[in-house]
């Protein structure tokens, strides 16, 4: 059994972990501030999202494993859940509307090429409107406190997903 002396030990160390990543984002973000933001291709916003999207079903999938078997480790579902929320949160902002290249019946490079109906920069308020609730619910689970909390929000969650790419995905 872990002495209290050991775990405030290991608290103290991951804040420190913690602070020096938050200050190297900081830092980093200035540097970024200050670079020609042009110089991101719609193509390359295009591949963020897409590389997002992968890294947030990576996580949808742990939650949906647990909580389809009801062997639900609430700690690290939560941390998926926490995760998901925060990449959820930046996840719109990737849509500008250079990246509406959509062309049907033509072959895509599946990496590099949208798949994301036009209609969505009509409808654009509706997508982050879903977004930003979708980002709730993750938030939710993330902070549930007993594992009905946190079925009903990754339910909700996987809900909204679904209703999104329903709308706004193309399939081929």
């Amino acid at each position: 059994m872990m002495g209290l002396k050991q775990l405030f030990s290991r608290r103290n160390r991951r804040h420190a972990v913690s602070g020096c990543l938050a200050a190297t984002i900081v830092g980093m973000s200035f540097v970024a501030w200050g670079q020609d933001q042009s110089a991101a291709t719609p193509k390359d916003l295009i591949v963020a999202r897409k590389t997002l999207m992968v890294v947030i079903a990576d996580n949808m999938q742990e939650i949906e494993a647990m909580t389809g078997s009801g062997k639900i480790d609430l700690a690290r579902g939560r941390a998926n859940a926490n995760s998901i929320a925060a990449m959820l949160m930046a996840f719109p902002h990737l849509f500008s509307p250079t990246t509406n290249t959509w062309t049907p019946n033509v072959p895509r490079d599946a990496a590099g090429e949208t798949f994301t109906d036009p209609s969505l920069w009509k409808e654009y308020t509706f997508f982050y409107k879903e977004a930003q609730a979708a980002s709730q619910y993750a938030f939710n689970a993330s902070r549930a406190e007993n594992e009905a909390e946190f079925k009903k929000n990754a339910m909700n969650l996987r809900l909204t997903c679904d209703t999104c790419h329903a709308t706004f995905q193309k399939n081929n």
